[in-house]
């Protein structure tokens, strides 16, 4: 069976920087079992703004600086830095969704499609859509213990949604 796991935005700015939240710092542990036991090819998406983001129209919704490329609370913990090196593709991303992740997952078939990350209801929720219409015929798997959300009720809802979407939530 052909496997992926798709690490999203697990960055310093969502953990405990400008949009940190103490949920995000209590996965940590989770993705890194994950990635460690994962059997199969794993890529990462990152938030990639730059100093403009405040005039984008993500910014005028969300008038927070995070994920400046380049900067500390751009990068992942040093703890993924093996995993970075060794992933089979990492996704830049200026917008909740990849959709260069969409389209790799349209041109490279897999059984299934695994998602950690952050922030649950808002980037994991916005790649599952994506990856669920671009390779139909996955199966798709969320893991709750390893993302988080700021909102429970929010986070509560995306995965009622994505539950009834035939996403399998572990």
């Amino acid at each position: 069976m052909t496997k992926l796991l798709v690490v999203v935005d697990y960055q310093n700015d969502f953990i405990d920087g400008s949009l940190g939240f103490e949920k995000a710092t209590k996965i940590k542990d989770n993705i890194l079992t994950l990635l460690k036991n994962h059997q199969g090819d794993i890529v990462f998406t990152f938030d990639t703004h730059d100093e403009n983001y405040l005039k984008t129209q993500e910014g005028k919704n969300l008038p927070i600086y995070h994920c400046i490329k380049d900067t500390f609370g751009w990068q992942m913990p040093s703890d993924f830095d093996m995993y970075l090196k060794n992933a089979k593709k990492i996704f830049y991303k200026n917008a909740f969704g990849s959709l260069e992740l969409a389209n790799f997952l349209k041109q490279n078939h897999y059984e299934s499609i695994e998602f950690c990350g952050l922030v649950s209801h808002i980037c994991v929720f916005s790649n599952i859509i994506l990856a669920q219409s671009a390779s139909i015929n996955s199966k798709i798997i969320l893991h709750k213990n390893a993302t988080a959300s700021f909102s429970k009720s929010l986070e509560n809802s995306a995965y009622e949604i994505l539950q009834a979407y035939g996403v399998e939530l572990l």
